[in-house]
């Protein structure tokens, strides 16, 4: 595991930086990526830190859409056993520049995800709100931005306005 961990840290800190210009266009971020990365929680017993694998696809769907696939694997917490996740989502465009819902709208009071996505410069962020079993709100917020080979990615998660998951992850564009 520590390899991994010493393996995703390196990749993270050389990631070249983009300079800041005008937005890409979403095709831009057409592709399929995949990575490691770095998970902090608030949540596991001492703030414990752990690797996520993680591949991601973007293409386009329908006039100026997207849709977008990540699989995100995990050590298992408690089992042992590796935890893998997989979430697809299609975007279309809205009035506002740059700006994109999420084909299919969940209702936050039923916890459910409302979901929306923005472009700005090299970064493609994806919002979702719900609402947690008690009431609490809950936002996460995954920025994935172009850089030299590949992409970063940040995700975070706001619960009741406070942090409890952090994840840095850097993704390599695959070659097909």
């Amino acid at each position: 595991m520590l390899p991994r961990l010493v393996f995703a840290l390196v990749l993270f800190a050389a990631a070249p930086v983009f300079a800041q210009g005008k937005d890409l266009a979403i095709d831009a971020f057409f592709g399929a990526f995949s990575g490691a990365g770095v998970s902090e929680s608030n949540e596991a017993p001492g703030g414990k830190a752990t690797i996520r694998d993680t591949v991601l696809e973007i293409r386009g769907a329908g006039a100026g859409g997207f849709t977008i696939t990540w699989t995100t694997t995990s050590p298992g917490s408690v089992s042992g056993k590796a935890k893998t996740k997989t979430t697809t989502m299609t975007f279309n465009p809205t009035p506002k520049p740059n700006v994109f819902e999420a084909a299919q709208q969940g209702n936050p009071v039923a916890g459910n995800d409302f979901m929306w996505a923005r472009l700005s410069r090299q970064t493609l962020t994806v919002y979702a709100v719900t609402t947690q079993p008690d009431g609490r709100y809950e936002i996460q917020k995954w920025d994935r931005t172009l850089q030299g080979t590949g992409m970063q990615m940040v995700y975070t998660r706001l619960s009741d306005g406070e942090q409890s998951r952090i994840v840095r992850a850097r993704l390599v564009k695959d070659k097909k």
